[in-house]
């Protein structure tokens, strides 16, 4: 079962790349995304609410490591990738990570709600539907991931769908968290 989940995995990622490569996007070059959003670079501060209606930025993640992972409800992706991500908040949030996940579906928090409460998500979900923040960062494809240092400044920008219980991925964690700035 395990090597079925991985193989989807991957072939969920490799579509997802296809896709992000041949949907235009910006000058930057990063993977369909445009001057927003560029590893090496300070990550745009935005504004947006959770689903408790509280206002949450960016910039009030100061000192933390940031996931900023871009999803919707009927992405089939992102429904797989959502329990690792969990799995990976609930080990690393006591160490600095923080998880923003933003949605961007256009019905906002009554379609996402319930999707988060059904899947048991307990990181802070907040709602894009008119799609603001992610105009910023120009996503263009969903599910992308946005992986901003204690510093601010982004190191990784991943497209597709990922195993965030993977090794590679726990090990990339552990050095950003240990990283001092």
């Amino acid at each position: 079962m395990a090597g079925r989940k991985r193989n989807t995995l991957l072939i969920i990622s490799a579509i997802s790349l296809v896709l992000s490569c041949s949907s235009g996007g910006g000058s930057s070059g990063e993977r369909g995304l445009g001057e927003g959003a560029r590893v090496g670079y300070r990550a745009p501060n935005f504004r947006l609410k959770n689903l408790k209606g509280e206002e949450v930025s960016l910039a009030g993640e100061k000192g933390k490591v940031v996931f900023l992972n871009f999803w919707a409800t009927w992405c089939v992706p992102c429904k797989i990738e959502m329990p690792s991500m969990e799995d990976l908040y609930k080990d690393f949030k006591d160490r600095g990570l923080e998880i923003l996940a933003v949605s961007n579906d256009l019905q906002g928090a009554s379609v996402v709600k319930p999707f988060v409460d059904e899947m048991g998500l307990t990181y802070p979900v907040l709602v894009d539907p008119d799609f603001h923040v992610n105009e910023k960062y120009l996503i263009r494809t969903v599910p992308t991931s946005i992986i901003v240092g204690r510093d601010g400044v982004i190191t990784h920008i991943l497209v597709g769908a990922r195993n965030w219980n993977a090794k590679e991925a726990r090990d990339l964690m552990t050095q950003l968290l240990d990283a001092r700035t």
